[in-house]
């Protein structure tokens, strides 16, 4: 983003005044959608830079649309950027109250406070009247609305510099920043919108993306309609390795969503002594009796019979619901050496995987692990802590080692293949409920069937099941849904995108 601004201002000559006043007009709508009728105050906190340029800008800009405005500064404005400093003298031209180095005395009479401290540029520890503000904005109570990111946070991790603002709305500039969809700095804002401010899409042309955002255009590009002429081929033969005395319905939910996410044939392999038992629960699976030795569960002794059943097959998932004593890790390791069709591996099956992490270094890259961070903890012998305070180098470092596709689970699911990284945007607190990893191992391996990158096939994966899970939660809540509510919004979902 700073290469792109750059390149507008001094290659194409847009004034940093204009993009300054963009950005303002798209800070004073979002304002003015919570202000609503009944509020007409706001107060803004500015920093020294051009983030508190942007907070300049938004005062007049609420001013000239009647709300009343305060302005909290940190310095005195004749030192801020040009920019900055023009929005500033117009604020105080137009008799607009400010307040300089001092924290607010008459908090109460305030409808919305705007966080204009400092932007993507910041790379030091914040001190002084700056961390009173933020110290102040986390604890009034009051709406907040963050300029571009939330104050405090680091630009290119996301991490806070010991303090950071929490918003209730992050109102982000141009391009989404990774940090606001990412962990930690996912945690510092309950909702984030990206507007454009005039940079146009020449100016990013040359700026090669770090990360990449799995959304809705990113799904549209990918998910095509069905050819008019296909059979039940066409669309992927998924074998589902899964369930146990206990955990049966995690079978039963990875198959359903491998069917509504679009599979032509889903085969599911069961215990040889409890066939009948396992064979109705979904109607339109096949199950496939293979070898275990009177054990009411697969296990490492079913082996040989899943690997020739592996055969003709465009995916596998093992792992759901499997036994604690299935040893499914000899398991993956004969299919793995196979090397000729994607694995998707969780629960279970990683927990058996920890035991020695190299095991899916023969995996051929065909390899999809899909761990929370308590999984992933096991497999690095790292902390959940540290998981989760440097996910995407975790991540992208074991991928990188072992060959595989990572897709860390949690809000702001990444994906990456060691050298590209995904991450998604769709999702929601609701979805942390028993199973739903289940249907996601469900719709991954439907995706695989698409022609499309096997890093790919998992983003969309996690997107389709982000955006199912955001319509369960908009009909049911996210206090009552559960993973089956996931899986019938699956179709839905997709045919918003397909159009078929």
């Amino acid at each position: 983003m700073q290469d792109a601004d750059e390149y507008a201002i001094k290659r194409l000559g847009i004034p940093a005044r204009t993009l300054m006043s963009n950005a303002a007009e798209a800070v004073s709508v979002e304002a003015l959608g919570y202000l609503g009728n009944n509020k007409n105050t706001a107060a803004i906190f500015c920093g020294p830079g051009n983030n508190g340029g942007d907070g300049w800008a938004t005062a007049v800009k609420l001013h000239d649309k009647g709300i009343a405005v305060k302005v909290f500064s940190g310095c005195n404005p004749e030192k801020a950027s040009p920019a900055a400093a023009y929005f500033a003298k117009t604020a105080i031209l137009k008799k607009i109250p400010v307040a300089i180095g001092r924290l607010p005395s008459d908090l109460e009479r305030f409808d919305v406070l705007i966080d204009a401290l400092f932007g993507i540029g910041l790379s030091r520890k914040i001190e002084g009247i700056y961390a009173e503000y933020i110290e102040y904005l986390n604890t009034c109570g009051k709406y907040i609305i963050s300029a571009d990111i939330p104050s405090g946070l680091a630009g290119d991790d996301g991490n806070p510099f010991d303090i950071a603002v929490k918003a209730d709305l992050t109102v982000c500039f141009g391009r989404p920043k990774v940090m606001l969809y990412s962990q930690p700095g996912f945690g510092y804002s309950k909702k984030t919108v990206v507007c454009a401010i005039g940079i146009p899409d020449e100016a990013y042309e040359d700026c090669e993306p770090e990360f990449n955002a799995v959304d809705l255009d990113f799904a549209v590009k990918r998910l095509k309609p069905r050819e008019k002429i296909s059979s039940k081929g066409t669309y992927g033969k998924v074998l589902v390795i899964a369930g146990s005395p206990g955990m049966s319905g995690a079978m039963s939910l990875c198959a359903e969503a491998c069917y509504r996410s679009g599979t032509g044939l889903v085969y599911c392999a069961v215990p040889r002594s409890k066939l009948y038992e396992y064979d109705g629960f979904i109607r339109e699976a096949i199950s496939i009796p293979v070898e275990d030795s009177e054990k009411p569960y697969v296990s490492k002794v079913s082996a040989d019979d899943i690997v020739r059943n592996s055969i003709g097959k465009t995916a596998v998932v093992i792992g759901p619901g499997l036994s604690p004593d299935s040893e499914s890790e000899y398991i993956y390791d004969a299919l793995a050496r196979e090397g000729k069709i994607p694995i998707i591996t969780d629960a279970q099956t990683l927990n058996d995987i920890s035991k020695d992490p190299d095991i899916l270094n023969g995996g051929a890259g065909k390899t999809i692990i899909t761990p929370h961070p308590g999984e992933m903890a096991r497999l690095t012998g790292e902390t959940i802590g540290s998981i989760q305070q440097n996910r995407i180098e975790t991540a992208v470092s074991f991928a990188k080692r072992h060959g595989v596709i990572v897709l860390l689970k949690g809000p702001g699911t990444l994906i990456t293949n060691g050298t590209k990284v995904f991450i998604n945007t769709t999702g929601n607190p609701g979805m942390a409920t028993a199973g739903s990893g289940d249907v996601l191992c469900g719709i991954i391996a439907s995706c695989t069937s698409l022609n499309i990158g096997l890093d790919e096939a998992a983003a969309l994966g996690a997107y389709l099941h982000g955006a199912a899970g955001d319509e369960a939660a908009k009909k049911l809540g996210e206090y009552g849904m559960k993973a089956g509510d996931i899986i019938n919004e699956i179709p839905l979902v997709i045919k918003n995108i397909a159009g078929s």
